[in-house]
């Protein structure tokens, strides 16, 4: 469904039950899809000189598809259930749907097939189990596809910088938690923190993708380097 039919390979199909398209490996080597968290928990930055996490996701997920197509690259967002696109037409089109997205979507990694081959990039602060995340990327894993991480992340959420005593409100309602003194939970929240950053790094080696973080207080230019080094064709010596 959704395939042209003059794509539809006629010959192989009457030997079976079932409908083959033409070329769509090679679609698929030549596609990526992109995957960026739009859900509540991306609204957030510590500090009006910071980008809000949300802004600094989309702004690189619009400059790599823009980089992508002028490549030659078909791009697709991952969940929409459309076929990658190549050109202005498809960066125009892509840009629509992220536009067009629930600023209250969920955090979850949406379930969706990529063909053999493709390959995908997901931006998000990941701030969920990792034990979530995995299935999907297996998945996804299992198909052939190859991949990237970007975690977003805000420096506050690094750092916890805060002194004293402080209200802390989840902001996809997971509810309140008044710290008496910041200062002494501080160590052990960078060890949980870090700790989720190196499980997430840990999946991606164990599936042969790739993994990095970007803070917000850095450079977009730094973040979209770092993306577009991952999906480079690795040589090996």
């Amino acid at each position: 469904y959704g395939d042209d039919a003059g794509d539809i390979d006629w010959r192989q199909s009457a030997r079976a039950r079932q409908a083959f398209v033409r070329e769509q490996e090679w679609e698929a080597a030549a596609s990526v899809w992109l995957w960026c968290d739009l859900s509540r928990s991306m609204d957030f930055r510590s500090a009006g000189s910071v980008p809000i996490k949300r802004d600094r996701a989309l702004i690189l997920t619009l400059a790599l598809a823009d980089l992508l197509v002028r490549g030659g690259e078909r791009v697709a967002l991952l969940g929409s259930g459309e076929r990658p696109r190549a050109g202005r037409a498809g960066l125009n089109h892509l840009t629509r749907l992220l536009g067009e997205a629930d600023s209250a979507a969920e955090p979850t990694l949406p379930a969706a097939a990529v063909p053999r081959y493709g390959r995908v990039v997901l931006i998000s602060d990941f701030m969920q189990p990792v034990d979530a995340l995995a299935p999907r990327v297996g998945e996804m894993v299992a198909g052939g596809a190859r991949g990237a991480l970007l975690q977003v992340a805000d420096p506050a959420e690094e750092t916890l910088p805060y002194v004293g005593r402080v209200l802390f409100e989840g902001m996809e309602q997971e509810g309140r938690e008044l710290i008496g003194n910041v200062d002494v939970v501080r160590a052990r929240y960078r060890q949980a923190y870090f700790a989720h950053r190196e499980a997430l790094a840990q999946l991606c080696t164990r599936q042969g993708w790739q993994f990095t973080a970007h803070r917000t207080d850095g450079s977009a230019e730094a973040g979209l380097l770092s993306l577009y080094l991952m999906l480079a064709p690795r040589t090996v010596a």
